[in-house]
């Protein structure tokens, strides 16, 4: 079973147990506003501290939630959580797939430019996004609408941190602490079972990158995850070697590289790709002339890997599945 029909099917459990109960934490939609289950009604405030160092109460579990960024999209869908809206659900579809979506989830604009109506038509209880969801002059209005909780957007000093932080920050408004930390543990399980995969291949240290290529016809450039990114600090955490050394800015760990940076790797560098089911299938055509990037080790050796729908700034729900993949392709090379 595939990591996204395993977490669908828990998703379900989930759904019919709380059920069951009377709750709604875990994302069921058929809810009796007239009255409070006992359990909510125990469970009391809610209060988190968002990144700006602001603490923000709500009055208990949130039952009707509206995501502004693809992480939180993500964490809110592995968690059990009831959406009602979500920002740019068509990208989100192209670029992850860890927790799918249902298809009544009212889409709410742009990741960085909301819909004001479509938000207060979603009628939420929540509203959660990262620090750079919101324009400017525009939180007065969501707050009149429901609470707004925006989380920091990453931490490149702490990647795996910032994940872990903001994964269980959202299990704590939703009430679904017990699920946060079943994922967690399976999150934690998948490392371990990369680093055995990748020691029984022989395949430790091996040196790798994650790139994003924009090319246009002989020119390339490369946006490059450094070693303060998730995906650099997952291959990281598994036995692999980040090989691009280059620390970029302060909460992404993003540089950019032409084609001549490139030749700076190691001859042994397994380059991945990433895209999404909307981009070309070969972006690289363009370059086929190009004699510095014929003469790089992954061209010649055929070590290039797409990665696909697999949002590299997501949860431990995207970090299961790239350090997955990353195992499966470097034990088999190996």
């Amino acid at each position: 079973m595939s990591l996204a029909e395993t977490l669908s099917a828990r998703r379900l459990l989930c759904l019919a147990a709380l059920s069951v109960l009377s709750l709604s934490a875990c994302g069921t939609t058929d809810v009796d506003t007239g009255d409070e289950s006992e359990a909510d009604s125990d469970a009391g405030p809610i209060t988190v501290t968002d990144h700006s160092g602001e603490e923000i109460t709500i009055e208990g579990p949130a039952q009707r939630v509206v995501t502004l960024e693809w992480a939180q999209t993500e964490n809110v869908e592995m968690l059990g959580g009831n959406h009602v809206g979500a920002a740019d659900l068509e990208g989100y579809e192209a670029w992850a797939s860890a927790a799918e979506v249902d298809e009544d989830v009212v889409d709410v604009g742009l990741r960085t430019e909301p819909s004001i109506e479509a938000i207060g038509r979603a009628n939420p209880d929540l509203i959660i996004g990262s620090e750079e969801s919101v324009p400017e002059g525009l939180m007065q209005d969501l707050e009149e609408i429901a609470p707004v909780v925006l989380q920091e957007s990453a931490d490149a000093s702490d990647p795996l941190g910032h994940m872990e932080r903001t994964f269980f920050q959202t299990a704590d408004l939703l009430g679904a602490q017990d699920e946060a930390e079943q994922i967690w543990g399976d999150y934690e399980q998948t490392l371990e079972d990369s680093r055995e995969s990748i020691s029984a291949a022989d395949a430790e240290q091996t040196p790798f990158v994650v790139a994003y290529p924009s090319i246009e016809g002989n020119t390339a450039t490369f946006r490059m995850h450094g070693p303060g990114a998730m995906v650099s600090a997952v291959g990281e955490e598994i036995g692999l070697d980040p090989a691009w050394e280059q620390e970029g800015d302060a909460d992404w760990a993003i540089s950019s590289s032409d084609v001549e940076g490139l030749t700076a790797l190691p001859e042994a560098t397994e380059l991945f790709w990433w895209t999404a089911s909307t981009e070309p299938e070969d972006p690289f055509a363009g370059l086929q002339d190009n004699s510095a990037w014929n003469s790089l080790g992954f061209v010649e050796n055929d070590r290039m890997y797409p990665i696909q729908r697999t949002w590299l700034y997501g949860g431990p729900g995207s970090a299961m599945q790239w350090a997955e993949q990353l195992t499966e392709t470097v034990s088999d090379d190996g």
